[in-house]
């Protein structure tokens, strides 16, 4: 076995972008002169939920205004006109003008059309990241009666020691699609010290036959295409008289997820065998090495990525530790997930 330098421990980090990013650039395609296929191309997160930058441009424009024709209650003809899409306003210079054109088209004040148009906007961004469009390049779609979330990234950071868990961060960047739940969930198969790092939660753990389900309760009931950031830490308790190797990360997805990473940090001992799994049940997985895609450890670390994941399917890393520890003296464990999944008012 080699030896892996020590260094600091794998931190979170939000590799994509999110519906903010989105919502910004948004905004900023309905000033000026409106949309023009120029203006699109700098709009780096726009482009990414439309189907990124390999697409051609006309058929990004196409997505986009397939997108805003899904919309209902007259909010597609308005944004047609707000963001220049409209024949009748091709040209025309100023975002001001063109919400005087659509008030006299719709018969409202220039007030009125501009609170309407900023709510447009929002239902705009909802069916953007949810790919609940025609002519959407997603692969998952949610329909609007399903009270659940859309994860936009989720990245999964591990700290190995010697072949035993010694932490792992967990950050989920999300948006709600239905109004009022109060706290999501996250089930998993072991406990440890549990702590929130990022966003307004307060944490309950409930103990269960099969391991331990974590409660995070907003500031806020959750609000529907309102983006939020989860983010926790657990750590193992008791690392000396600890007498299990850690052979897995990972988790089911049973939530859409758009992007996800996972890194796992080897302190001490680096196994010689590592790969990722992906679309495995419970049962299945991790698999075996053979089967899922190999990774090479650079100065001890691993990294994989995967993109649209849902169906309460496994996916993660694992490595060779169960394969050569003594289940007789050293038995192993995995610290597998259940997924990220909003439970409603308690």
């Amino acid at each position: 076995m080699k030896q892996a330098p020590h260094r600091a421990p794998v931190a979170p980090r939000s590799p994509g972008h999110d519906p903010e990013d989105v919502r910004r650039e948004l905004l900023y395609l309905r000033k000026g002169a409106g949309y023009a296929d120029k203006r699109l191309s700098g709009c780096v997160a726009l482009v990414g939920v439309l189907g990124g930058e390999t697409e051609p441009t006309e058929v990004l424009r196409e997505r986009l205004e397939s997108a805003i024709d899904s919309l209902h209650d007259a909010d597609g003809e308005l944004l047609r006109i707000v963001f220049g899409l409209d024949d009748d306003v091709r040209g025309v210079a100023t975002l001001s003008a063109r919400r005087d054109h659509a008030g006299a088209r719709l018969g409202l004040g220039r007030e009125a059309v501009a609170d309407r148009d900023a709510r447009a906007v929002e239902r705009l961004l909802h069916q953007l990241v949810t790919g609940w469009y025609p002519k959407s390049p997603v692969a998952i779609r949610i329909p609007e009666s399903h009270n659940g979330i859309v994860n936009h990234v989720v990245h999964i950071g591990t700290v190995v020691d010697n072949m035993r868990h010694e932490l792992t961060h967990h950050q989920y960047r999300f948006m709600v699609t239905f109004d009022g739940a109060e706290f999501v969930a996250v089930a998993a198969t072991h406990g440890g010290a549990v702590a929130v790092t990022r966003g307004e939660w307060a944490l309950r753990t409930l103990t269960t036959p099969g391991g331990v389900v974590h409660q995070f309760w907003h500031v806020s009931p959750l609000r529907r295409g309102v983006t939020y950031e989860l983010g926790f830490i657990v750590r193992n308790p008791d690392m000396a008289s600890d007498p299990y190797w850690l052979s897995e990360e990972s988790l089911a997805f049973h939530e859409p997820t758009r992007h996800v990473v996972f890194e796992v940090q080897f302190k001490g001992t680096v196994p010689e065998q590592i790969w990722t799994f992906s679309g495995l049940t419970a049962a299945e997985r991790p698999g075996r090495p053979s089967q899922g895609v190999p990774l090479t450890p650079e100065s001890g670390t691993v990294r994989a990525q995967f993109r649209d994941l849902y169906g309460g399917l496994y996916a993660g890393v694992a490595w060779d530790g169960q394969l050569r520890a003594s289940p007789a003296t050293m038995p192993t464990y995995e610290a597998g997930l259940c997924g990220i999944t909003p439970v409603g008012r308690a």
